[in-house]
């Protein structure tokens, strides 16, 4: 029964930790959605210096962004803040008359369609500078789009005639009562968008990735924007809060270029000694170490050595027992236990060390079966023990138990 019990808790834990890794990437992004649609029926309420500010908090917002961006290197969100940046400013300072005029419905038209296509091209790009070759292309691209608009409306006569038959407004109808009959964007233009969005969403739900996520709900509101852009504020409101959320996800992506080991994903020795500096004075730090992984990396190679890295480090961080994981460096990684004694945090390390000792790894090339093994060693903090002492007498612990035979514990 208590088995049962114990592969229950197991299975739900694993579930739940998938199910978060699976979401985190989309935090976010949804969140921008969720509140650009939650936000957008009481705009109008807001008082008039209210919204005097909020017209011109895209402009701050984004002009952050690109600095932050380009120093962090962050090319993408920044290329993207550019983009938002010259759209919601073309909106502002063009796009304030009727769309009955042919001038401003062909500005509007063309807005709508290269606008959302930016954030398109942007997120295949790889990760650059915003000073560089690559940005310096997105910016010939959105300078192009700009003098061929500007070309066609007044040099082009047929245009009014054109843009009215083959990218009419609000091509739902008028005096619809269906909830697109209020979508002003042009089928042609609407079924382009709506591709290149699908294309994108499928990609993420593959790539999971922060940026790639907030990059693609993004454009979703900018072809919002467009689409209802008789609603009062639509623009200065979701520009704002893409805005917002480029600056969120640039943090959030410096932390983990500070704090994340690239390889393995865990938490690296800069978090761990953030960590141990506010973990207390109750607490037991495990060193690990992978045995023979200087000969395993010579014999198989650096691929099938990241591997096993990779492999590990996944083990390591299914810990129980409110142990946490993380990378110290090369093959070395630490695995920290708040408020429980040694004893106590011995038979999750356990558990951690057989699983690791009976995972199956085989090597690509050779199609062998190998065995990797762990050895660990683990120290609980003493009176008045500053946390370099404690990692000490872990690695201490450690060399032991490489000298008890390896694939061990050693207290």
């Amino acid at each position: 029964m208590q088995a049962n019990q114990n592969l229950s808790l197991t299975a739900f834990i694993t579930a739940a930790q998938t199910l978060l890794g699976i979401t985190r990437p989309w935090l976010i992004a949804t969140c921008l959605l969720i509140t650009a649609l939650l936000l957008l029926p009481i705009i109008g309420q807001l008082e008039t210096h209210y919204q005097t500010l909020l017209t011109y908090l895209p402009y701050g917002l984004s002009i952050l962004v690109i600095i932050l961006g380009q120093q962090f290197v962050q090319g993408r969100i920044a290329m993207a803040a550019v983009n938002l940046l010259v759209g919601y400013a073309i909106i502002q300072t063009q796009l304030q008359a009727p769309l009955e005029q042919d001038a401003i419905r062909a500005y509007f038209t063309l807005l709508s369609i290269f606008w959302p296509l930016n954030f398109f091209i942007i997120y295949w790009l790889p990760e650059r500078k915003l000073i560089s070759p690559l940005g310096g292309l997105l910016l010939i691209v959105i300078s192009v789009q700009i003098t061929s608009t500007y070309l066609l409306t007044h040099y082009l006569t047929d245009s009014p005639s054109i843009f009215s038959h083959y990218l009419a407004l609000q091509p739902f109808g008028q005096d619809s009562e269906s909830f697109m009959s209020r979508w002003l964007l042009p089928k042609l233009s609407s079924l382009v968008l709506l591709l290149a969005g699908l294309i994108l969403f499928i990609h993420t739900l593959i790539k999971r990735d922060r940026s790639h996520c907030v990059l693609f709900v993004s454009m979703i509101i900018t072809i919002l924007i467009c689409a209802w852009f008789d609603h009062a504020g639509i623009s200065s409101l979701f520009s704002s809060l893409i805005a917002s959320a480029l600056l969120i996800t640039l943090l959030f992506n410096s932390h983990d270029l500070a704090f994340l080991d690239e390889l393995t994903g865990l938490p690296g020795r800069r978090a761990l000694m953030n960590e141990l500096k506010h973990c207390g004075k109750h607490y037991c730090v495990v060193m690990a170490d992978i045995d023979h992984f200087k000969k395993f990396n010579d014999t198989h190679g650096h691929d099938t050595g990241d591997d096993v890295l990779r492999i590990v480090a996944q083990e390591l961080a299914k810990v129980r027992g409110g142990g946490r994981a993380f990378r110290y460096g090369g093959e070395e990684f630490t695995i920290l236990f708040k408020r429980k004694p040694a004893e106590e945090a011995t038979p999750f390390i356990e558990a951690i060390r057989q699983s690791i000792a009976d995972y199956p790894l085989m090597i690509r090339d050779k199609k062998t079966q190998v065995q990797v093994t762990v050895s660990f060693g683990i120290a609980q903090r003493l009176t008045e023990q500053k946390p370099e002492a404690v990692m000490k007498s872990a690695d201490q612990a450690l060399y032991r138990a490489k000298e008890d035979g390896r694939n061990c514990i050693a207290l």
